[in-house]
């Protein structure tokens, strides 16, 4: 039998290699092997009906490919959107009820096949560890099934069901019931939680909630999607935020570099599976068409759209949201001047277009309205179905959501819409300056009528006096009968008189105060009605790749409802007056029912009709513009309301820092803000001490929990970004277990090691030529030609830094590529590139470092390792004799090796976290960096390395297994001591947001 296998797998292994058809050193032999091992994995499982297992042995490799070559969304998180999706939708029948059955033999399946084998799938792993987690979870906690279990659909909630058809991708007209609620947060559990837009303030305490405390992210769903929002009570105060609309914008503004008309090596945008998928959403492209099809009929669509695009010059920068309208508006027919007329259109005019459900071809043939407003049906469809392929909605909604507890406030007088009111006296052109007015004037004309008053009152008191002399003096009966009846005709006009003075008076005194009621009961009544939330679809901000602490936050009105859904997000200078206006007016009989204001009914209502007028002036909308630059101590913008889009803060929309703080006290109930420790740093070694000496600060009955569970985190931030210390990664660990000075072990045990590797780094001719053919195959298309001809002649020999020095000197001072510094990056490409793969391999040594590799790794039994080594001598027979590996080489040769021999694109085990240790540990890898954080960006963990082309000890963005990276140029100004004013901090009492 044993003898029959052998044969067989012989057979397989020539079948896959002449699929291959290159040799070991072909760029391409590493994916078309895994591939070709998937087909054949296909062909073995095709007759299995077990759903679960073909699910988990799902590799989406075309998709995938497809994918990387487009480069606008990362095949790593569409693997994993896709793949919890399906998962979510097995484990949970038409029923709603969870197949708790399935959940033992799920598990063991999902181990066998944890890992995949394929290029660049280290970034899997620990999306994958997270699924085995939550299903070995469900499989042994029993309340948490229960909690999964009372979950049930969302009632008069359109936009939380709209979510839930966007995380499960249901067509628009799906009614969603519990099943459909269940499977759309079970997914997203299941899914990975990764930061896209600037809220990693929100996204560092989601991810611990998300991976750490499931029984509240199951109980934040349910309530989120029950009620519409999530509350917090503390303190005696009750904190409330809106479900989140938006799961945020994805990968739709990313900007990919286009010429005009498509060339040969343009970026092949029509290959891209969202973009296609969008059009497909909306109608554009045929879903039931052959894959080919679809993408000749993109290809045409992109075309077509590039050369009408408004932008100028042969080459652009594009977002697929802007490619996405480009393709709609040709569609329809309609140019973006008319949406723009559309949109600016009084609001009673547009309400009713919008609601329209048209069919394509009606609306290209109906009036121009109704077009426009398909286009914006049409625009919104294709935007969701693009963001769906990459991203969880639900999963991104409630982020989302948790960010708004960041701004919420006890305190009006801190919120951007009391500084734009104007409400002090002296505020020009404010509401203030308009209620002083006409109370001023109601207190003049009670003042006047007490003046007239008081003078006839003094007449009549003279009269009155003078009668009761009289009647003292009185001589006959007649004349005191006479002077009596006077007497008490005078009396009773004198004290009317005084009556009416007195009231006149005290309503004088009123007025006086008024202002300052009035002040009070609205100070009372605004957050009743309006609320500052977290905006992921926010335009305004505008921020550097990794510096996304920024945050944008939208003004909503509430109308005076409870229901969430009523509630209005504030977009536009109309918006913002209009809900202003309808507060003023609706607001007005709680204002007049304040027991200080009873019997100024009538005036409240002028003061009122006061406040709506000035609000629906120009000059009040332009000094709430110049209030809110001073609150901000800002610059002011000439002619604000024609330059919007250059102010980033305006009264219903603004940029904040996005308080971790606030958010981590609101969220865990805390009346005291987290614990932290903070300071500033000089260098890159100074913050690794840093790091080192505030962890053994931290009692030893909580660090031990790091030791337990090496990917537990703790919040930390750098002075623009909010991330996930892990203590309990190996090299930390090793650092605060360290009883010598952290400095000493710091420079002994990692920074001198390192740079000893890095100075004994050398290049030839072949190894030079390597890296310039990987460094040009980076560059865009209409720069490599240059590139080649520049350095068709480099020096025959070269130490890793003076390769850097000679090709960042080569490109700047070249004029054909010098722009290429406004493109990309480019040291960071040469030190990336480096980093990567050195050293490399000759080919007198290739055999014995495979052999060396696979000796190191104790998983690979004996006679697997002889297997190994003879397919390697087969495929190697082929290879040229000028083929030199690099360090990545290398590894992915080692990877497809492991892939072909045991005829399975997976395994039970981490086989390019070993591959990798291995490689580092026998000097073929540049030194193991030392990780120390999850960045919260897709795939990248924080490091520190010794930078081999500038040979400095640095912190670098790099892969969790520490092969690939880059250096994080773009915050040395936090990491050289020039600023001192904004510290790095640790909260290091984790238990204070468990």
């Amino acid at each position: 039998k044993e003898t029959f296998m052998n044969e067989e797998s012989s057979d397989a292994i020539d079948r896959i290699l002449d699929e291959v058809q290159v040799p070991l050193d072909h760029p391409q032999f590493y994916s078309r092997l895994f591939t070709a091992v998937i087909n054949h994995r296909k062909r073995q499982m095709a007759n299995d009906g077990n759903n679960f297992k073909r699910l988990l042995c799902e590799e989406y490799n075309k998709l995938s490919q497809r994918l990387d070559r487009t480069q606008i969304q990362d095949s790593t998180a569409v693997r994993n959107v896709l793949k919890t999706r399906r998962l979510a939708n097995l484990l949970i029948n038409d029923k709603g009820e969870l197949n708790i059955s399935s959940l033992p033999a799920l598990i063991e399946m999902h181990k066998k096949c944890l890992y995949s084998l394929g290029p660049d799938r280290q970034y899997d792993a620990y999306r994958q560890e997270h699924i085995l987690k939550v299903l070995q979870l469900l499989n042994d906690r029993k309340e948490l099934q229960r909690q999964l279990k009372l979950i049930s659909r969302p009632y008069s909630h359109k936009q939380a069901e709209q979510m839930i058809r966007d995380t499960l991708q249901l067509p628009p007209n799906t009614s969603i019931t519990d099943a459909h609620t269940r499977r759309a947060v079970l997914s997203a559990w299941l899914c990975y939680l990764r930061q896209n837009v600037g809220s990693c303030f929100a996204t560092a305490p989601a991810i611990i909630v998300h991976d750490e405390l499931p029984e509240q992210f199951l109980k934040d769903l349910a309530e989120m999607l029950n009620t519409g929002r999530m509350k917090r009570t503390f303190g005696g105060i009750e904190y409330s935020v809106p479900m989140s609309i938006s799961s945020g914008s994805g990968d739709l503004r990313k900007l990919v570099r286009m010429p005009r008309t498509l060339v040969p090596g343009a970026p092949e945008l029509w290959q891209s599976p969202g973009i296609m998928y969008a059009l497909e959403a909306a109608g554009l492209i045929d879903a039931e068409m052959p894959l080919r099809q679809k993408i000749i009929e993109l290809k045409r669509m992109i075309q077509k759209a590039l050369k009408t695009y408004p932008k100028p010059g042969d080459a652009f920068a594009i977002s697929p949201e802007d490619l996405l309208s480009e393709i709609l508006l040709q569609h329809l027919e309609l140019s973006r001047q008319d949406i723009e007329d559309y949109l600016n259109r009084p609001q009673g005019m547009i309400h009713s277009g919008l609601l329209m459900q048209v069919q394509t071809a009606s609306a290209k043939n109906g009036n121009k309205g109704e077009t426009c407003a398909h286009y914006l049906q049409l625009f919104e469809i294709a935007k969701s179905g693009f963001k769906s392929l990459a991203e969880n909605a639900l999963l991104k909604a409630w982020e989302f959501t948790l960010a708004s507890f960041a701004e919420t406030k006890a305190d009006f007088a801190k919120w951007n819409l009391y500084s734009s009111l104007g409400l002090r006296p002296d505020d020009k052109h404010g509401i203030g300056p308009a209620m002083i007015e006409v109370i001023q004037a109601k207190l003049n004309d009670a003042n006047a009528k007490v003046e007239e008053i008081q003078s006839e009152y003094e007449q009549v008191y003279t009269q009155v006096k003078y009668l009761e002399s009289r009647i003292r003096q009185a001589s006959t009966e007649k004349e005191l009968v006479w002077l009596k009846a006077e007497y008490q005709s005078r009396g009773q006009e004198f004290y009317t008189l005084q009556e009416i003075r007195d009231k006149n008076h005290n309503r004088a005194k009123r007025f006086a105060g008024l202002y300052d009621v009035l002040i009070d009961i609205y100070y009372n009544l605004f957050p009743n009605y309006f609320q500052e939330v977290f905006d992921a679809d926010m335009r305004d901000v505008a921020v550097g790749q990794y510096d996304d602490s920024p945050a944008g936050f939208r003004l909503l009105y509430k109308h005076g409802r409870s229901n969430t859904s009523l509630w209005s997000r504030i977009y536009t200078p109309s918006e913002f007056i209009q809900a202003l206006s309808s507060f003023f007016i609706v607001s007005e009989n709680e204002v007049a029912a304040d027991p200080r204001l009873e019997g100024l009914q009538e005036d409240i209502s002028a003061i009122i009709t006061r406040i709506v007028t000035q609000i629906k002036t120009d000059e009040f909308l332009e000094s709430a513009f110049t209030r809110m630059a001073s609150a901000h101590q800002g610059r002011m913008v000439k002619n604000p309301l024609e330059n919007l889009d250059k102010i980033d803060k305006k009264p219903w929309a603004y940029t904040s820092g996005g308080s971790m703080a606030t958010l981590v006290s609101c969220y865990f109930k805390r009346e005291q803000k987290p614990t932290e420790t903070a300071r500033w740093v000089e260098n890159e070694l100074e913050l690794l001490g840093f790091l080192v000496d505030s962890i053994r600060q931290i009692p030893y009955k909580i660090t031990e929990e790091y030791i337990t569970n090496p990917r537990k985190s703790m919040l930390m931030h750098s002075p623009t970004h909010a991330f996930m210390l892990k203590p309990g990664y190996p090299l930390m660990r090793e650092g605060w277990q360290n009883e010598a000075l952290s400095y000493i072990w710091a420079r002994d045990q990692m920074l001198t090691p390192m740079q000893k590797f890095v100075s004994n780094l050398r290049y030839n001719d072949l190894q030079i030529a390597s890296l310039l053919r990987i460094v040009c195959e980076e560059l865009p298309h209409d720069f490599q030609a240059r590139f080649k001809e520049l350095t068709r002649s480099p020096p025959a020999q070269l130490s890793s830094s003076e390769f850097h020095n000679y090709l960042f000197s080569l490109i700047q001072h070249d004029p054909q590529l010098r722009t290429l510094t406004f493109i990309l990056d480019i040291e960071t490409l040469i030190d990336s590139t480096l980093y990567t793969h050195s050293p490399f391999t000759a080919p007198y040594h290739l055999r014995e470092r495979v052999e060396a590799i696979f000796q190191a790794i104790p998983y690979i039994k004996n006679e697997e390792k002889v297997r190994l080594l003879k397919l390697f001598d087969r495929l190697s027979q082929r290879v040229s004799g000028n083929y030199v590996a690099s360090a990545q080489q290398l590894q992915d040769i080692c990877c497809a090796l492991i892939c072909l021999n045991s005829l399975c694109p997976t395994t039970q085990f981490d086989m390019h976290r070993l591959i990798a240790q291995a490689a580092q540990k026998l000097g073929f890898a540049m030194p193991t960096a030392l990780n120390f954080a999850d960045t919260n960006w897709n795939k990248e963990e924080f490091a520190f390395v010794v930078n081999p082309g500038t040979t400095k000890f640095e912190l670098w963005c790099m892969d969790p297994i520490g092969t690939k990276g880059f250096p994080m140029f773009s915050w040395s100004q936090w990491l050289n001591g020039s600023r001192k004013d904004i510290p790095w901090g640790i909260y290091n009492r984790p238990n204070e947001y468990n």
